[in-house]
């Protein structure tokens, strides 16, 4: 890929997640603060939109995900899981309402991560990845 389309690449990936990463946190913080699930929901759907089109966008491009985004990608899922799991724990005024919506759309964007995997590398595939990495590091 030229300087020039990896630049494209690049501005396209960085113009989805502003688009969708920016009004979902927004509808999904909305939705918990209103005790609203469809709000919340809307707000992980948005995300998972996001997911989508970057997939899309990286078959445009003829490219895969960069390692970085792969790091950037499960460090945001692990700080927003965390967060969801210490509202759970340590605020009072966090409902049932709330644990419906940030378990329903954590479980979204989980599915959407096991689907991508079983598309692109099939189940014998994938199982031979994750036997190839427990074997190393069993050594």
């Amino acid at each position: 890929m030229g300087p020039s389309a990896l630049l494209e690449h690049r501005l396209a990936i960085m113009t989805n997640w502003a688009l969708f990463a920016g009004f979902g946190i927004c509808f999904v913080l909305s939705g918990f603060s209103h005790d609203d699930p469809a709000i919340g929901l809307f707000g992980f759907a948005l995300f998972v939109a996001g997911f989508v089109a970057h997939i899309i966008i990286n078959r445009i491009f003829n490219v895969g995900f960069s390692d970085s985004q792969v790091a950037l990608g499960l460090a945001a899922f692990v700080v927003g899981a965390l967060s969801f799991i210490a509202s759970c724990l340590f605020n009072p005024r966090f409902g049932q309402t709330d644990v419906f919506v940030g378990l329903s759309g954590f479980s979204a964007i989980m599915g959407c991560f096991v689907i991508y995997v079983l598309i692109n590398y099939g189940v014998r595939g994938s199982y031979v990845m994750i036997d190839r990495l427990n074997a190393r590091g069993r050594r």
